[in-house]
């Protein structure tokens, strides 16, 4: 029997529409990674669900769900059902919580972010590993071809636009960001800022820690996490704890490893809405000024790189409509404009065209773009190196990315 009278769900998870052998459900999943299980439903269960607020009992949940859908569940089956939610960690009870609190200090307590993403995005096998990521350069996979060494006159280059979608999905646009790096003068050290698909107190999130990869670690600077925890005037690690599953970081790691093995990085996850910059301005701008700051003074030893995704259109991100091939190259046509507004770092105009129709395309990387393009402002060039898109579901949802890379124009270095 459950012990859970009063049930609450917890309010982190996410919830979409999936399609199964013809048959229309719904996923819900953890999107903080405390269980990294899923569970799927039919539609009608989301009456229950929803009223999981902690106020109901069982009884008025059952009488509830009557009186919503005309159909009746047995109490049996509804206190199965929430065994099952409490057995997977999605309600927010005593149990959840204690669990959560033992996951934060474990990973707070180490000095190395553990890869969580190695066996489903990418391989576990460093052979495997090396073999799928050449695989991407391949011009005939879609990819730049395979990276020279750089000469002495090779372009300094400072900062790097890279994917953060899944790398069966994407690798072909990363290797043409990371093929520019190997090419070119590239720092020693790389400000990672990745985007943020939680919410990040302060906007920004910093953890100090190296990252593990199948190729080996890829270090923390620690010398320069120390310079923005000491100069930054807000907690920079009040949201480290995000790190802990979140792969935007995770996936520009492992290519750093695999052609900069020596390379250093400074983890920062991002995350803010376009149309809340204006609360948040001086904050970010701010820190933006700092990264600058580290930029010129390293004296081309440090770069920045944001860990993107572009627009996400479709079913599985909210959309009432089934997108169609004009819909994706027109969004590929929108992406080209703001792409070209970054390759100059206009970041508040990158951020206004944006906003001009409240983010309809839903683009999740605008926080560590317009970042980094505030902090590289008069001071580099970029280009850009590739454009794709990746269908996400049978309903003709998807995303879209790019590469670019930015030179050292007029830095005096």
């Amino acid at each position: 029997m459950t012990k859970q009278p009063h049930p609450k769900l917890r309010e982190d998870l996410e919830a979409r529409p999936i399609e199964h052998c013809g048959e229309k459900l719904i996923l819900v999943r953890d999107r903080t990674g405390y269980s990294s299980e899923s569970l799927v439903f039919p539609p009608i269960a989301l009456h229950l669900l929803a009223n999981m607020n902690g106020g109901n009992s069982l009884e008025e949940l059952q009488a509830g769900f009557m009186k919503q859908t005309g159909q009746s569940i047995p109490m049996e089956e509804l206190r199965n059902l929430v065994e099952i939610l409490d057995q997977h960690l999605f309600l927010d009870n005593d149990r959840f919580r204690n669990l959560a609190a033992k996951q934060i200090s474990q990973f707070l307590e180490s000095p190395v972010r553990k890869m969580c993403h190695a066996g489903s995005s990418y391989p576990l096998k460093a052979s495997e590993l090396r073999e799928k990521l050449g695989a991407f350069f391949r011009a005939e996979n879609g990819g730049p071809g395979f990276a020279r060494p750089a000469t002495k006159r090779a372009r300094k280059i400072v900062g790097l636009v890279a994917p953060h979608i899944d790398l069966n999905a994407g690798g072909p646009c990363f290797a043409h960001a990371y093929k520019s790096a190997a090419e070119s003068l590239a720092p020693d050290t790389w400000i990672v800022l990745g985007t943020g698909h939680e919410y990040v107190k302060n906007c920004f999130a910093l953890t100090v820690k190296d990252f593990e990869t199948p190729l080996g670690l890829v270090a923390c600077d620690r010398k320069i996490c120390a310079q923005l925890l000491d100069r930054t005037p807000f907690d920079l690690r009040a949201s480290q704890y995000n790190h802990r599953t979140e792969h935007t970081i995770e996936f520009q790691a492992v290519f750093l490893s695999f052609l900069q093995p020596g390379a250093r990085i400074v983890p920062i996850l991002c995350s803010f809405d376009p149309e809340d910059h204006g609360a948040e301005r001086k904050r970010v701008d701010e820190f933006a000024g700092l990264l600058r700051e580290l930029v010129l003074a390293g004296k081309g030893s440090t770069g920045i790189i944001a860990s993107v995704d572009f627009a996400h259109v479709g079913p599985r991100y909210g959309d009432d409509f089934r997108p169609n091939a004009g819909m994706i190259e027109r969004s590929l046509a929108l992406d080209a404009r703001l792409l070209k507004l970054l390759e100059r770092c206009r970041a508040d105009d990158f951020l206004q065209t944006i906003n001009q129709d409240g983010n309809s395309r839903k683009i999740c990387g605008v926080a560590p773009l317009y970042t980094m393009a505030k902090a590289l402002e008069g001071h580099a060039l970029g280009q850009t190196l590739s454009q794709s898109h990746a269908l996400v579901d049978e309903n003709g949802s998807f995303v879209t990315f790019a590469s670019m890379a930015f030179y050292a124009e007029g830095m005096g270095i």
